[in-house]
């Protein structure tokens, strides 16, 4: 039972992830990325309550969580972020009586809920008064160059969106090559720690 909660938890963050990281890519390239949730047309449509920067707020916000919850590192603080991000979406989708979206985005914020629910042993220091024990806890790595790999991608994806302006046709592809190397990254750990565990 504990293999299979475990595996349905890193099956929920990588396709999370993937999703927001995708979908916050998507939108800053309207369109002219893959993206498996949109709108992509998101900062137009807010631009019209004139919340444009909103829109791009959302966006980037959806990148950088998305990001986070991919890395397993910082998976359980990405999973902490998505709640408010999530709800926001969802109360914006309800706001602009989206037909089908709530629905949608409610299933991604119980998947998330799902990832607090499993990680829970992590971050139920938040509800307890005696904080001593943990001051003794050390920050420790073990796959250093893996953070590396994966921060080098999340560069990649940033320095593309940073540029959508500047070469619209080309930036699309950087971007592109940011996803693929993350998914190579995460895989290459996968191997890497089931490797270490034989």
């Amino acid at each position: 039972m504990k293999k299979l909660t475990s595996f349905i938890a890193h099956c929920i963050q990588f396709w999370l992830g993937l999703i927001l990281l995708t979908a916050g890519v998507g939108k800053m390239f309207h369109g002219h990325f893959i993206g498996f949730i949109g709108p992509v047309w998101l900062e137009t449509e807010l631009e019209k309550y004139n919340l444009g920067l909103y829109g791009i707020f959302i966006a980037l916000s959806q990148l950088v969580i998305g990001f986070m919850l991919l890395v397993k590192r910082f998976a359980t603080l990405g999973a902490i972020m998505a709640i408010p991000m999530l709800a926001n979406i969802l109360m914006i989708t309800i706001s602009l009586e989206w037909r089908g979206t709530p629905y949608i985005v409610a299933f991604l914020l119980a998947c998330n809920i799902y990832l607090l629910i499993y990680d829970f042993h992590k971050i139920k220091f938040l509800l307890t008064d005696d904080t001593t024990t943990l001051r003794g806890i050390r920050l420790r790595r073990k796959d250093l160059q893996l953070d590396i790999l994966y921060l080098l991608g999340l560069l990649l994806i940033l320095l593309a969106v940073s540029l959508r302006r500047l070469i619209p046709d080309s930036a699309p592809n950087i971007a592109y090559a940011g996803l693929v190397s993350f998914v190579l990254i995460y895989l290459y750990g996968l191997w890497k720690n089931r490797k270490a565990d034989q």
